[in-house]
């Protein structure tokens, strides 16, 4: 059974510039990065190298709200379609998700996609989750890794 690999590391420490140095180097790896952009966060298909904003726009009707940030969520939408089509493409040895904060732990953003790429039966990739350390232990329990391999990372 393949592993779960947690990326952790402090808010704004670098995680997701090393993350995308080490995919750019490593056949198969495919998902999704969130790095600041000048507009801020964006979304990047590893695959495709696509960008789309997260940020919700002005006057959009129910944002993803969490502390003072809104999230779109078509873009969200398009993000948990994104790694669903990586985790069923069979090149795909190593599959990204850049991160799993506190939206996921509430059961949105990023969570419908992760929870059915978790249910898969025989998986054929490495899961590389990027995670905050404040969180590390709530996302472990709440997405009951522990029944996976799980193993730390460091790209």
């Amino acid at each position: 059974m393949p592993a779960v690999h947690v990326f952790t590391g402090p808010i704004r420490s670098g995680k997701t510039t090393r993350l995308a140095a080490w995919a750019q180097t490593t056949a198969g790896t495919a998902g999704l990065l969130m790095p600041d952009g000048p507009q801020g966060r964006m979304f990047q298909d590893l695959q495709s190298g696509f960008v789309w904003p997260t940020a919700a726009r002005l006057g959009e009707l129910q944002p993803l709200v969490i502390g003072r940030f809104a999230f779109s969520r078509a873009a969200f939408e398009l993000a948990n379609t994104t790694l669903l089509g990586a985790a069923t493409n069979a090149a795909t040895r190593w599959l990204v998700v850049d991160e799993v904060g506190p939206l996921e732990l509430r059961g949105e953003g990023l969570a419908p996609a992760l929870q059915t790429v978790l249910a898969l039966p025989e998986p054929a990739f490495e899961l590389v989750l990027v995670v905050r350390e404040s969180l590390r232990t709530a996302v472990i329990d709440a997405f009951e890794l522990s029944r996976w391999p799980l193993r730390s990372f460091q790209p």
